[in-house]
């Protein structure tokens, strides 16, 4: 298991954003409480620093939450703290919180148009990608690919890892027929790691319910310290959804993109 000092900040920030708003009460006077600026109570519901232990507890008594709920929120702020394999590498912090929860999560399930998932890509294949995006840095590159290696590293690389589940469109694969240089590699990776126990890809070859966007789905273990939460892809990043309802719908799309699109395997014959 690696540390997930991120997603512990964002589930700590999630679940005291939803007590105050629960018991009714205003930010203004949760910051007065305990005893800091209202900027400061913001920073905490949006997970970007984590309040001390005894804040905790008294915001968790104005909350009028139990001592359970209190528990396991002063045991996120502890887990925030740890060092997690992403701090310090050059990501892009919105990017350090899908890295950082997908590694020791239960189940992932990511939705791709017309892209060959993170996950699933050789280095050409990146190049070439890269190529095809608005241009970057050099810097700006390195550091993607940097992080691409060590994603992959992370997952693959032996040890107990999330059962994975990939859904990409067609045009995916189409597109590197003009690629004859990456094709064979490429197409050869996706079978490997097809072939791996707990990994299933399938492709999308029709009308889907994802068709508005590329999404991945995060499920953590189950050990009271993490929520199920979706990523979502756009031009200038990703951003994140955790509200219960929101996710809840997600989970509906892919199962149902997952069950109408077709095995790799069977693709490929």
């Amino acid at each position: 298991m690696v540390n997930t000092p991120t997603l512990a900040k964002r589930t700590l920030g999630a679940k005291l954003r939803r007590l105050r708003e629960t018991a009714g009460i205003h930010v203004n006077d949760a910051a007065a409480h305990a005893g800091v600026d209202r900027t400061t109570v913001q920073r905490w519901e949006h997970g970007r620093t984590a309040p001390k232990a005894g804040i905790i507890r008294s915001l968790g008594g104005l909350y009028q939450a139990d001592n359970a709920e209190i528990s396991r929120m002063t045991a996120l702020a502890a887990r925030s703290a740890e060092r997690g394999i992403w701090e310090g590498a050059k990501v892009p912090p919105q990017l350090r919180a899908l890295y950082e929860a997908e590694g020791p999560a239960s189940l992932v399930r990511s939705v791709e148009l017309d892209y060959i998932p993170g996950l699933l890509q050789t280095s050409e294949y990146l190049t070439a990608a890269q190529a095809a995006r608005v241009p970057l840095t050099r810097e700006a590159a390195e550091a993607v690919r940097l992080a691409y290696h060590q994603r992959q590293k992370v997952m693959f690389s032996g040890g107990q890892r999330p059962r994975l589940q990939f859904v990409f469109g067609q045009s995916a694969l189409t597109y590197l027929d003009g690629l004859p240089e990456v094709k064979v590699g490429q197409v050869a990776r996706l079978e490997e790691v097809s072939a791996l126990p707990g990994v299933e890809i399938r492709v999308i070859s029709g009308l889907h319910a994802a068709m508005d966007g590329a999404f991945t789905i995060i499920e953590p273990h189950v050990d009271g310290l993490g929520e199920p939460f979706v990523s979502l892809d756009s031009a200038d990043g990703l951003r994140y959804v955790e509200d219960p309802d929101v996710v809840s719908y997600y989970q509906r799309a892919f199962a149902r993109v997952f069950e109408f699109a077709t095995p790799l395997e069977e693709y490929l014959k």
